[in-house]
């Protein structure tokens, strides 16, 4: 029996990085040599030119922002329940999606634990502003793994009670490849290791369905993440901090990263001061109103009663 306590996950996940990281060197060497004896054998200087894995060479992501996606969809959830895609979408939150698999040996689990991460360095409370969603691209996948990693997952990251609000979802082939396609998550099944290769990616979806951006790598900031999730809510989330920074970031396609907008700086600055200097015109207007209004005292011996 699998073992789901922390520290039986932990040592899970060591273990399985570590093959994991075995695999890919002992792959990696023997690609690196196939590829040079390629380009030996083709004439082409071998530092110039590396040739992917056949099986790697399909593997991408199409971004579709703006598109939304197909809520029709039906898949089970980790009671074996049938739900549909859009159940998760009625309640006016931002969802991250992470499209995965449940034996993944290496990959998934370290997507799904840095978004998990990012979540908890983010500090907001998941289920009340925005949710999570987990989806295994395998056909083969059933609930009782879906429920595993669910539970190994928010066990790992101290949130057993978020299981409602990231659940864990697998499906047929037809309504998988339709939500990947819709994505633009380009993944490949290699039947020689029975293992699909897959891009490391999770996607902020804005409340109708629609996708507002793409989150790159195992792991990647906390603050890219919020201010995805302020993207994608249309600043309904986050409160004025939130909607601020975004004047002041905008997201760069080169770096796939949220940057410092310069010129978002300088509007964000020149606000500043102009409502700075509107308070202290204000405030010394009222001040010299207020003395001018005051009542002169006069002493003693003013006025034009005086005796002679």
């Amino acid at each position: 029996m699998t073992n789901v306590r922390a520290g039986g996950v932990g040592r899970g996940v060591v273990g399985r990085m570590r093959a994991g990281a075995l695999a890919c060197l002992l792959g990696l060497g023997s690609w690196s040599a196939g590829s040079l004896r390629l380009a030996h054998a083709e004439g082409s200087p071998a530092g110039r030119r590396t040739a992917l894995p056949e099986v790697m060479r399909e593997v991408d992501i199409d971004e579709h922002l703006g598109q939304r996606l197909p809520l029709d969809l039906r898949f089970r959830d980790p009671s074996g329940a049938t739900v549909r895609l859009g159940d998760y979408f009625r309640d006016g939150k931002p969802v991250v999606l992470v499209l995965g698999y449940f034996r993944c040996p290496m990959l998934c689990d370290l997507v799904l634990r840095s978004t998990a991460k990012a979540m908890q360095r983010l500090g907001w409370e998941i289920g009340a502003r925005y949710r999570a969603l987990t989806v295994s691209i395998d056909p083969q996948d059933r609930p009782a793994g879906a429920a595993l990693a669910q539970t190994r997952l928010l066990q790992a990251v101290g949130h057993v009670e978020a299981r409602a609000a990231w659940p864990f979802l697998v499906g047929e082939e037809a309504d998988i490849r339709a939500l990947a396609d819709r994505v633009g998550f380009r993944y490949v099944h290699d039947p020689k290791s029975d293992q699909y290769a897959h891009p490391a990616c999770a996607v902020v979806v804005a409340p109708d369905g629609r996708i507002a951006r793409y989150l790159y790598g195992v792991e990647f900031p906390a603050g890219d993440l919020g201010l995805a999730l302020i993207e994608a809510s249309q600043g309904r989330i986050g409160g004025i901090a939130g909607r601020v920074l975004l004047t002041c970031f905008r997201y760069d396609p080169s770096t796939r990263r949220y940057g410092l907008l310069v010129l978002g700086v300088m509007k964000g600055g020149a606000a500043l001061l102009l409502l700075m200097v509107a308070g202290l015109v204000g405030f010394l207007w009222l001040h010299e109103r207020t003395r001018r209004r005051a009542p002169r005292v006069t002493g003693p011996g003013s006025g034009s009663g005086r005796s002679r």
